[in-house]
């Protein structure tokens, strides 16, 4: 396999169509480039043009007015695909199979990365650490529980309880190619891989189906969806590691994550809100000032990419609260205090509207089976 990915590289390098290294394209073009938050990795593209023979649909057809000159393209127009592929299909699986035609070169310098990494644990924080590189509009957090087991977080910039621009079919794509480059590189010898999803959003038959392709568990209810790994297990040499080509896709990866991420409006809200000595009594004024820009130019810029500063705000008070409510020495009321809420009972209530839940439902949380919440 090695040998394989070592191939596929350097055949890349020197007749790829990519003007730059491993996929990482020069952004010249006649056309606008899409706002970066809403870009994704055109890799994506490519899988489902893949796909699309294999159901003996027309790709020319769903493809034909798309510019695909670009290494990233706008969310929005590959989701309508995506979509009317899947529909048109006529299989719930369609998403899935897409995954199946991942390779170490599909998303550039970052799949050739996690094919090339030591380990599962490396592969999980690689992935996590530079996800904007294969798109914007939805992040992956690497989090560690109490018992030493490994969470993907699956995060997208909706507004909470919206999902606008990444559809359920869009996120079903995105779990299943992660899946497949985890089971591919370890060559499907990693058991008990669980995926917790707040719903599955297709016939409960299907999801039999879906586990088996797959190659996981799934679980529904959790407040937000995550791939998660067993610590006995995250150790496991990868079977495609080199330790010769890692160092070099990873230089790479690093340099083009960062300009993505330069350019990223809501990573850039984000990034202040961490450096923000508090949240209380925090306006979208204050942080626009951080931000050296006016709020209108801040509320524009969001609108850009169908979000606005208060739902970046609220998924910021999430994933901060999932994270402090994994950390069994701090209990609710600090957790609520330092997300700015005046007290327990805001915060539970603020709590419940985004997930639909209590967070007095993670007090167990050394039980390593028990739900976040």
């Amino acid at each position: 396999m090695k040998n394989d990915v070592n191939e596929m590289f350097h055949d890349n390098m020197s007749h790829g169509t990519d003007s730059s290294p491993m996929g990482v394209e020069s952004m010249s073009s006649t056309n606008p480039p899409p706002v970066t938050s809403m870009s994704i990795h055109k890799g994506w593209l490519n899988l489902l043009k893949q796909t699309a023979q294999q159901y003996q649909l027309d790709s020319q057809y769903y493809f034909d007015q798309l510019d695909t000159s670009r290494s990233q393209i706008d969310v929005r127009e590959v989701r309508k695909i995506h979509h009317q592929m899947f529909q048109d299909s006529g299989d719930p699986l369609f998403s899935a199979h897409a995954a199946q035609r991942v390779n170490p070169l599909t998303f550039g310098c970052f799949s050739l990365t996690l094919w090339t990494a030591p380990t599962v644990l490396q592969l999980l924080k690689d992935a996590s650490k530079y996800c904007v590189a294969i798109g914007s509009p939805i992040r992956l957090r690497f989090h560690e529980t109490p018992q030493g087991d490994a969470e993907l977080w699956i995060i997208n910039h909706e507004p909470l309880n919206k999902e606008s621009h990444i559809t359920y079919v869009g996120v079903t794509l995105y779990i299943s190619t992660i899946l497949q480059i985890i089971h591919q590189t370890t060559e499907y010898s990693l058991p008990n891989v669980a995926v917790k999803v707040i719903k599955w959003p297709f016939p409960e038959n299907e999801k039999l189906e879906f586990e088996k392709l797959m190659h996981c568990n799934i679980s529904t209810g959790s407040p937000i969806r995550k791939i998660c790994v067993q610590r006995q297990h995250l150790f496991h040499p990868l079977a495609t590691s080199d330790p010769v080509l890692y160092p070099v896709t990873q230089t790479l990866l690093r340099q083009h994550t960062i300009e993505l991420e330069n350019s990223d409006i809501v990573l850039k809200v984000y990034k202040t809100l961490d450096d923000m000595p508090t949240l209380a009594d925090l306006s979208g004024d204050k942080v626009a000032a951080n931000m050296l820009i006016s709020i209108r130019t801040l509320n524009r810029r969001l609108s850009e990419v169908g979000t606005c500063y208060r739902g970046v705000l609220e998924k910021y008070k999430l994933e901060k609260a999932l994270q402090l409510l994994n950390q069994p020495s701090v209990n609710m009321t600090e957790i609520a205090f330092q997300l700015g809420f005046s007290d327990l009972s805001t915060f539970s209530r603020a709590f419940k509207r985004w997930t639909g839940t209590s967070p007095s439902h993670s007090s167990n949380r050394l039980n390593p089976v028990q739900e976040i919440l």
